[in-house]
């Protein structure tokens, strides 16, 4: 039984709800006990969820809410509130950015209070309260709980408490674990709502780091870091990247950075680690230097890519870019010359997104002035723009989810390579658009009817010789631990083919093959 009940519906089980475990640590010592974290994802039944729920007979329950679990949540709140109305329920997240906008929605005129912003002081008092415990909170704080429309005075991270200890050890097993070291981004890109959060507020790291050594002795090995940029603070950057390094050949680190800016210093402190035990995931969203200005992001496209370059070269990292179609004023033939040019620049994956309107973002304030349509249902995508037709919108989606299927998993990097040579967006754009037309899908597709798909495409398509579209394929299919020939590959092979020849790379850890595939797509 618990009196506090803290739910997120996370878009997969490998994902952590971050949020909550904050909330929970921030609560007063005495109540905190009498609370718990339960974590469903977005493929649960929100009927099953909320029988879960109810058999701990919560007296308040929390929801965080994202854009991929808005409807279950929706769903969830309706349920619980119809069927037991005396349980206070509040809501927060960021899809709560914006209360005002979403006055009919059953998500907010069901539930008892909304929460906008930082959440740590005012659910702890919030809590505090319904329960009756006579704890005192901060003067503002306690104020500010009196509406049912929450808005969370801005925190000073220096006097949370730290939540490392409500992972648990499922969480440390099985799990992504999420750290954060900063607070804000000193940035202000339209369409991103962290442009509104500065400034920069910055954990003390010797409680950090203490923190961190806790977790590893846990057997945690992967950390990813919430912060919206490494390079804020190169003395940090350094610090952080000092810390983890005696335990560099076990570790997996996750940062986001801005590629304006690399030091040699950050270099050199990254080239100590070894291949693929660092992932830096760059947000350079576009290239196109008047899209850039439109949604205020600094750009210099040939000093970023000769940065991605650079690190390249001299370091392990494993980088991955991020872009972003449909951004206000580009073209589909501009964001094609701007994937050209990364992909050019040796990146060994590059995500490839689509515009979301974020509720309060600056983007959202100008998208019917800038003439973008959204979907009106979550996540709330670009449909198109007067420079990206709705068409050409779809066909970047296909685009977008086999690129992440065959390239970014490095699923068959050999063919690939093969058929989209030397012009990689024209020729993988042209091979989406066929698989699309053949099985009606971007996902669910087996290793075995790639192999099938692929082998027909090379051959009849694209006009390579049988003899060599089998052995091709097959040297990727076999580097994905298979151990058998497909049959529409066998008349084709060699008959002295020998499968034991096509396995050195299937040896090792899947991060060591991932990155082995990786290297086969240079």
């Amino acid at each position: 039984m618990s009196d506090i009940l803290f739910i997120a519906a996370n878009a997969r089980f490998s994902h952590v709800a971050f949020a909550l475990k904050t909330l929970r640590a921030n609560l007063p010592p005495e109540i905190h006990d009498r609370s718990e974290i339960l974590e469903f994802t977005i493929q649960n039944d929100p009927v099953e969820a909320a029988y879960e729920i109810l058999s701990r007979n919560p007296k308040i329950i929390g929801i965080s809410v994202y854009l991929w679990s808005i409807g279950f949540a929706r769903q969830l709140v309706e349920i619980l509130k119809r069927t037991h109305p005396e349980i206070t329920i509040f809501v927060g997240g960021p899809e709560i950015a914006a209360p005002e906008s979403r006055q009919n929605d059953p998500l907010f005129t069901l539930s008892d209070h909304v929460i906008v912003g930082e959440g740590e002081e005012v659910v702890a008092a919030l809590c505090a309260r319904k329960l009756e415990t006579g704890i005192e909170m901060r003067p503002e704080v306690d104020k500010a709980i009196d509406s049912k429309i929450i808005y969370a005075p801005r925190i000073d991270v220096t006097t949370l408490r730290l939540p490392y200890d409500e992972y648990t050890d499922e969480d440390i097993a099985h799990r992504i674990l999420y750290v954060e070291t900063s607070r804000g981004c000193p940035y202000r890109c339209a369409f991103c709502l962290s442009s509104q959060d500065k400034p920069l507020r910055y954990f003390p790291l010797d409680a950090l780091f203490e923190a961190f050594t806790k977790l590893i002795a846990r057997g945690a090995r992967s950390f990813k870091f919430l912060d919206r940029t490494l390079n804020a603070s190169l003395k940090r950057a350094l610090q952080i990247l000092d810390f983890f390094m005696p335990w560099k050949e076990q570790l997996s680190l996750h940062f986001e950075m801005v590629p304006h800016e690399i030091p040699d210093a950050l270099l050199e402190a990254m080239a100590k680690y070894p291949p693929g035990a660092i992932q830096i995931e760059f947000g350079v969203q576009t290239l196109t230097q008047d899209v850039a200005d439109r949604i205020h992001r600094q750009l210099d496209a040939e000093r970023l890519l000769q940065n991605l370059a650079i690190m390249r070269e001299k370091t392990g990292v494993h980088i991955h870019a991020d872009l972003i179609a449909g951004l206000p004023g580009e073209s589909f033939d501009q964001f094609a010359e701007g994937f050209r040019r990364l992909y050019q620049s040796g990146v060994q994956e590059i995500q490839l997104g689509i515009l979301k309107r974020l509720k309060s973002s600056p983007l959202d304030l100008k998208a019917e002035e800038w003439g973008l349509v959204f979907s009106e249902l979550p996540p709330y995508e670009i449909l198109q723009t007067p420079t990206m037709s709705f068409r050409e919108l779809t066909e970047f989606k296909r685009f977008a989810k086999f690129y992440d299927t065959l390239v970014n998993n490095a699923n068959f990097p050999l063919t690939i390579r093969r058929i989209c040579e030397p012009d990689f967006f024209t020729r993988f754009h042209a091979l989406t658009q066929w698989i699309y037309t053949r099985t009606i899908s971007t996902q669910g597709i087996s290793q075995t009817r790639w192999v099938i798909l692929l082998f027909e495409y090379m051959t009849e398509i694209a006009k390579i010789s049988p003899q060599e579209a089998a052995i091709t394929i097959i040297q990727d299919y076999l580097r994905s631990r298979k151990e058998d020939i497909p049959p529409v590959l066998k008349p084709w092979l060699p008959e002295d083919f020998r499968i034991s020849e096509c396995k050195r790379a299937s040896h090792g850890s899947a991060a060591h093959i991932r990155q082995e595939k990786h290297r086969l797509m240079e």
